[in-house]
């Protein structure tokens, strides 16, 4: 088979890879289609970690070719979501029930092989059952909704609440979704792009900003009457998280959502952070919720189409210039496929 190798900063092939025999408790599944995250840019640039040689690729989705022996409750043909995310059920994090932060968590793509191939050996453990026919670009959205899912938990919003996004990628846009099917009052999109802007809009955001005119904080914080009860940054830089602060309301919470550089920080003046008495929140992968997840695209509640992938063939060219060339900002998100 084909699959593209991650073997260091700045260096993914794809090559021919033979897959090993399956094991008791293991599926063998042709993958449908891949998401490609942010994390994947960032380990292809040294900035994330990775346990090279691999195959990347950990937003995935396929159709059940062959299963060991022993699995009874999946059968050939059947389409599923992959968890990537493989905790170790044993050490003080996980007997805490914090299996998100476990001390030796594993995952498909990043530590073990991955989805950007044209098939993969999974764990039973991390099989989510599709619908049959469930649309495989739909669908390889399971995992990054899954991750907004408990970032949103973070966040803890009632009823009454304003909510601000800030950033409307895949991320920011599963996030304003969830944020309006948690009853937030009012939900606000910030993005420098206007045709992301646009598409925030067509998903019934109430108003949105582009936070890079000249009069951009005066603005928002008079709109809001003080700013957003809660702000959730989906961007992953600095500026982002700037932002973010400063159109947090008194007494609102701010969720660190989307993935930085390693160097990059926030500065925070301690007397706005004492005179706002600010709930600061973080988020970090998919604790527990990957069904909530496919149940909420399978169901319609939460809607991908608007996103329209580009989809990107598994060939070498096609994926080193993903990885290596400057990237159309105005692109939600990008997708491998690699059986098409």
């Amino acid at each position: 088979m084909q699959a593209a190798i991650f073997s260091g900063p700045h260096n993914i092939s794809v090559q021919d890879y033979s897959l090993p025999k399956l094991k008791n408790n293991e599926l063998f599944l042709r993958v449908g289609a891949c998401g490609v995250c942010g994390t994947d840019f960032h380990i292809f640039e040294g900035d994330a970690p990775a346990k090279p040689p691999v195959i990347l690729g950990h937003e995935y989705v396929g159709e059940i070719v062959d299963l060991a022996s022993n699995i009874k409750n999946f059968k050939i043909g059947d389409r599923i979501a992959v968890n990537p995310n493989i905790h170790c059920g044993y050490c003080e994090y996980c007997r805490k029930g914090k299996i998100n932060l476990c001390l030796n968590l594993k995952a498909l793509g990043v530590t073990i092989n991955g989805g950007f191939s044209q098939y993969s050996v999974v764990p039973l453990t991390q099989a989510f059952l599709l619908p049959a026919d469930f649309p495989f670009e739909i669908a390889a959205f399971a995992e990054p909704l899954s991750c907004c899912v408990h970032g949103l938990n973070q966040a803890s919003i009632h009823v009454d609440n304003s909510v601000a996004i800030v950033g409307a990628g895949p991320i920011g846009l599963l996030m304003m979704q969830l944020a309006r099917l948690s009853g937030a009052s009012k939900t606000y999109v910030l993005d420098i792009d206007e045709n992301k802007r646009n598409i925030a809009s067509k998903l019934h955001a109430d108003v949105t900003f582009d936070p890079q005119t000249g009069n951009f904080l005066e603005s928002f914080i008079d709109q809001t009457n003080g700013g957003a009860d809660i702000v959730i940054e989906c961007v992953g830089s600095e500026q982002a998280a700037k932002t973010s602060l400063n159109i947090v309301r008194k007494g609102g919470t701010l969720v660190v959502f989307g993935l930085a550089s390693p160097k990059a920080q926030l500065h925070i003046f301690l007397q706005q952070l004492f005179h706002k008495e600010l709930t600061l929140k973080s988020s970090i992968l998919n604790p527990n919720t990957f069904q909530s997840a496919v149940d909420l695209l399978v169901t319609g509640k939460i809607e991908t189409k608007l996103f329209n992938p580009k989809l990107v063939p598994l060939k070498n060219d096609d994926i080193n210039s993903l990885f290596s060339a400057k990237r159309d900002s105005s692109i939600i998100k990008y997708m491998v496929v690699p059986n098409n």
